[in-house]
């Protein structure tokens, strides 16, 4: 007789830095519970991961980095991704946006700028609990998911309908 068990459990990482040319940033978000899954900080005062356990299925990890010697410097990537049972992640689907001046991100979903604010800054961890604790709106979590259906890369500067 077969039982019928529950899917165990899967650790999967983000990651953070705060170096002097490199800021990075990258968590999970729940479409579901409409919020940034809260995650174990672990790493040094420049570089870490931000580690989770969760249940294999859809999530979104969104990611932020800056690196001062790109053109544009900043950028943010929303994937869709499928977190398997053996812990393995499948991107299903991505947009990034590519940018100068952070107040492009307000044209955006709320969770992008929330998460740009959140980053570290040079040699400090990123203070994410008031990101782990903010429950977004249904149609804040739609507008996020229907970025996935735009262009593959928006850049600041250039035009899209």
């Amino acid at each position: 007789m077969a039982e019928n068990s529950l899917p165990s459990l899967v650790e999967i990482r983000g990651h953070y830095q705060g170096t002097t040319n490199i800021r990075r940033l990258s968590l999970l978000y729940s479409l579901k519970s409409k919020k940034f899954i809260k995650g174990y900080v672990d790493g040094s005062s420049t570089k870490g991961d931000v580690v989770y356990r969760v249940y294999p299925g859809r999530y979104l990890r969104i990611k932020y980095k800056y690196w001062s010697r790109a053109d544009p410097p900043r950028k943010v990537e929303v994937q869709l991704i499928q977190v398997r049972e053996d812990g393995s992640v499948k991107v299903l689907r991505e947009a990034k946006i590519e940018f100068y001046d952070p107040e492009f991100l307000s044209r955006f979903p709320p969770q992008l700028k929330d998460l740009y604010e959140r980053c570290p800054h040079y040699h400090s961890k990123p203070y994410l609990k008031p990101l782990f604790e903010k429950v977004y709106s249904e149609e804040e979590n739609v507008m996020l998911l229907s970025l996935l259906d735009k262009a593959n890369i928006i850049r600041e500067g250039e035009e899209h309908e």
